[in-house]
């Protein structure tokens, strides 16, 4: 849900129906019936590349200008239902709480990231971050 695209997170009924996404199984993302139509010729589908593609594409120029979207890429397009600041359609419902996290983790994530560089373990962060 945090990619930059989506379309590797299929839904697989019981009947065989494949679907675009496990948070759209609904008639518009029915990719076809694998008892029909081999799985591999859905997954490589063009209309399942379009699919995974519109995540990115459809971005609010809110988003696509924030600082913390290389983490969280606008989220999961299906909560994507309430208007940016701008005005602007299609900001994640949820927005507000991812940047609120990956804001507060930023510093232990930095912490970390230099201790893997350094060849020690990303667990002395925690001790790093006590002294503090």
């Amino acid at each position: 849900m945090f990619s930059e695209t989506c379309g590797l997170a299929f839904a697989l009924e019981h009947n065989g129906d494949l679907y675009s996404c496990d948070h759209y199984v609904e008639p518009d993302h029915l990719l076809g019936n694998i008892a029909e139509t081999p799985m591999i010729d859905l997954v490589a589908s063009e209309r399942q590349a379009r699919f995974g593609m519109a995540k990115r594409d459809t971005l609010p120029a809110f988003c696509r200008n924030c600082e913390v979207r290389f983490a969280c890429h606008g989220g999961c397009p299906k909560n994507r239902f309430v208007k940016a600041p701008d005005g602007q359609d299609g900001l994640n419902y949820l927005c507000p709480s991812y940047k609120a996290f990956l804001d507060h983790i930023d510093h232990p994530m930095q912490i970390m990231s230099r201790l893997l560089h350094e060849g020690r373990p990303p667990s002395d962060a925690s001790a790093i971050l006590a002294e503090k």
